[in-house]
């Protein structure tokens, strides 16, 4: 076989037409540009299969395999075909007990197979896998290959490299600048196949590794939305060039722009073509997944015209934007807002659930929500939404309403008091959320996401959807009058009218101004009329459902009957019962009387952030020596 060609790109199976509404999926494989290299020791893979438990999985895998003479490219071989036969033949039903399974189980048959010939002895491969069942995404990791996301024309890593110098910053061993000086920097700590036992890594890190195994754990299952596109590749795309160790052969900010608007097979070539175009010395293997239902021609995403590419400063630099939307006035006559009756200070009633919904509290597992259950607000107190269909709406011992709509998170930090706590506190860590603040004790609903952006209501009606990727918050003004303002930019504030949608840039910029997004927002009836439904080529007033019963006091029991021997007692003076609060919510027929007293769930003690799944053990600093690198 010539050397010339040795370097063609690795073909790929004819696979048959794509099913309507089918997952799309690509691989490409090439041996790289430096004529030193003579082994391809990269395999990829990406198709649709069904395992034997009936779970339809968009798989993708790509392999870096490790070791001198054919041993690398016979680790990698093994490793992705036993990822998919193990998934194809597998019964589990839990994704990430899935996915970790199929990589142990390869990790077994390339073990068994090194030990077959001294030649393959320090044989092992790297494993990235992205997994879509059933609209949402999952990955397993081991070694230095990455996975992406592309949404919207921004790039977000979500895997960790598994090398020395990655491990020893984690822990705290060494400084960043230490570490990339250190001569093992770039040796890979975990691999498949060099060890009896592996451990992969099931985390996705949305943070790029600031957050606990544990939240990374935790983020699993990430809801995917029509074009999104998952990148998995070899560190040969992306790794530090060899004649300018301050660029990459390709950068991250530039995925995105490279595979705009190109089915998977293209977008798979664009980025090979990029690193080959750069004398990239690696092999290079990509694996494209796509979401069904994007806009093929839609060009990338611009945040703002003053930044072309920057995309790589987007998550640094949108980390210190902080969005202060007021909503101010009153709300509109004709869609009054639900009161609420008295609730003890502090806690939020679950007045209605749909879909899935639970509770998560410091120090406790998470559980599922029960209709008619109060929730004690503090730091740390986590109720999240899962599903297409869910949503959950709350009313507040504030006299504010909150929905959360599907797929969404947050934490209910604080309720406003009018006395010791001034501030109704809630912190969107992904979806969606409106909310209704009638301000009858002047207090302020603050609405923070988790990188730090925050918006703010006072007496009327918002809505705030955050998507963790971009990061970016945006704010729909539905009554009343909205004021936005990045601190950091020293900017004056922004205003925008009711009906009106807005969003800043990175440097603190307003987008333009256009209608609100108001189909966003079409779940629960329109938010039980808060939120005005759209109505032919305009926004239709509001019509106002019945919220139903938010709180409903304990009836007394009944009193004892007296016996036969036994006199009544004289009645007691004043009335014989204590009628019970008035209130103006009409009774629903479908909303059932509860006769006991709600369950309460008590306030944390402790400010720690909720662990709903035990932290995993990221891999220490190795005290034996790691595989080579390829």
């Amino acid at each position: 076989m010539s050397p010339k060609h040795r370097r063609q790109p690795m073909p790929t199976a004819p696979r048959a037409a794509p099913e309507p509404g089918e997952v799309l999926a690509a691989s490409l494989s090439n041996i790289g540009a430096s004529p030193r290299r003579t082994l391809l020791e990269d395999r990829s893979r990406g198709e649709n299969i069904r395992t034997a438990a009936g779970l339809k999985l968009a798989l993708g895998v790509v392999a870096d395999g490790i070791g001198g003479a054919n041993a690398g490219e016979r680790a990698a071989e093994i490793t992705v075909s036993s990822v998919f036969e193990h998934c194809g033949k597998s019964t589990e039903g839990d994704v990430p007990k899935l996915l970790e399974s199929a990589l142990e189980e390869a990790n077994k048959r390339v073990f068994v197979d090194a030990r077959s010939s001294r030649r393959k002895l320090n044989m092992g491969s790297t494993a990235a896998v992205a997994a879509i069942v059933g609209g949402r995404l999952y990955v397993a990791n081991v070694g230095d290959s990455r996975i992406y996301l592309i949404r919207e024309g921004h790039v977000v890593r979500l895997t960790i490299d598994h090398t020395w110098q990655e491990e020893v910053v984690r822990t705290g061993r060494l400084s960043p600048t230490e570490a990339a000086r250190h001569p093992r920097r770039e040796e890979i700590v975990r691999s498949v196949g060099f060890d009896r036992t592996l451990n992969v890594d099931l985390g996705l890190w949305l943070r790029g590794g600031k957050e606990s195994g544990a939240d990374a754990v935790r983020a699993q299952g990430l809801p995917m939305r029509p074009g999104d596109q998952v990148v998995i590749c070899s560190d040969g795309l992306t790794k530090t060039r060899h004649d300018n160790p301050e660029a990459h052969y390709v950068e991250e900010a530039e995925i995105p722009a490279l595979i705009a608007g190109r089915p998977p097979q293209q977008a798979a070539e664009t980025l090979v073509r990029r690193a080959l175009g750069a004398k990239v010395d690696d092999n290079v293997s990509v694996v494209v997944l796509e979401m069904p239902g994007g806009k093929r021609a839609a060009a990338p995403f611009r945040l703002h015209p003053a930044i072309p590419a920057g995309l790589a400063l987007l998550l640094v630099v949108a980390a210190g934007i902080v969005f202060l939307p007021r909503v101010i006035g009153s709300m509109l006559p004709s869609a009054p807002t639900p009161t609420i009756p008295p609730l003890p200070s502090g806690v939020a009633f679950v007045s209605e659930i749909a879909g899935g919904a639970e509770v998560e509290v410091p120090g406790a597992a998470a559980r599922p929500l029960r209709p008619e259950e109060i929730v004690a607000a503090g730091p740390g107190v986590v109720l999240r939404t899962a599903g297409a269909g869910s949503y959950l709406r709350l009313g507040l011992a504030d006299q504010s309403i909150v929905y959360l709509g599907p797929d969404t998170e947050i934490e209910l930090a604080a309720i406003a008091d009018g006395a010791q706590t001034l501030e109704t506190t809630l912190f969107i860590h992904r979806g969606t959320v409106v909310v209704a603040a009638q301000g009858v004790m002047g207090q302020v609903v603050a609405v923070t996401a988790a990188d730090g952006s925050s918006g703010r209501i006072l007496g009327s009606v918002m809505g705030v959807t955050f998507d963790p990727f971009l990061p970016r918050m945006d704010v729909d003004c539905f009554t009343g009058a909205c004021e936005i303002i990045d601190l950091d930019s020293g900017r004056l504030p922004i205003t925008i009218n009711a009906g009106q949608h807005v969003f800043l840039a990175p440097d603190g910029s307003p987008s333009q101004t256009d209608a609100s997004r108001n189909d966003l927002y079409s779940f629960a009836n329109y938010c039980g009329g808060l939120v005005p439904a759209p109505s032919g080529g305009g926004n239709a007033v509001p019509a106002t459902r019945t919220l139903g019963a938010l709180y409903v006091p304990p009836t007394l029991p009944p009193t004892p009957r007296p016996s036969a021997t036994q006199p009544e007692p004289p009645p007691p003076p004043g009335p014989t019962a204590t009628p019970l609060p008035p209130t103006d919510i009409p009774t629903d027929t479908d909303v059932p009387t509860r006769t006991d007293v709600p369950t309460r769930t008590d306030p944390p003690t402790h400010t720690e952030r909720p662990t709903r799944t035990p932290q995993r053990s990221d891999t220490p600093v190795p005290t034996t020596e790691p595989p080579p690198t390829p």
